[in-house]
């Protein structure tokens, strides 16, 4: 009985922490919930992609992301970049994952509006090294993806 309760409890706790709204900075405009559907409770994380001198930079250069989150990789400038995740220093799974789900590079993100927003649903939790590349020397970054228990 008392191993029930614990697991109820459990269970409540979840899904109470999955009905939470993600924070103001993290929920998707509206160009997100209209295209992909989501809503409040979407945690989005941009990460802004722009030339800075000869470079190709992504602020931030590391986002930690939970199991379910978005990562929105902007156009930060009218240079053009295109990311693409790092297959060979991803783990098996990973690479797996990012193949099976088509979402191992963007297409050419050539305005300050252009956007590639990649879900990580189902993802394995690792880190996922990427790097940007443009008309500057490549630039990288990393999304660490976590189990979101602590």
């Amino acid at each position: 009985m008392r191993r029930r309760l614990s697991s109820l409890l459990a269970l409540t706790v979840a899904l109470v922490a999955c009905e939470r709204d993600a924070p103001l900075e993290l929920q998707p405009d509206q160009a997100l919930r209209d295209l992909l559907g989501l809503d409040s409770r979407d945690w989005v994380h941009p990460v802004q992609l722009r030339g800075r001198g000869n470079d190709e930079v992504a602020e931030p250069a590391r986002t930690v992301v939970e199991k379910g989150h978005w990562v929105d990789f902007r156009g930060g400038d009218a240079r053009g970049h295109v990311v693409r995740f790092d297959t060979l220093a991803l783990s098996p799974e990973a690479r797996a994952w990012m193949r099976d789900t088509d979402q191992v590079e963007s297409p050419p993100l050539l305005t300050p509006a252009s956007r590639w927003v990649v879900s990580f649903e189902e993802a394995p939790a690792g880190t996922y090294p990427f790097v940007v590349e443009g008309s500057g020397a490549p630039g990288a970054g990393l999304i660490e993806v976590s189990t979101g228990e602590r």
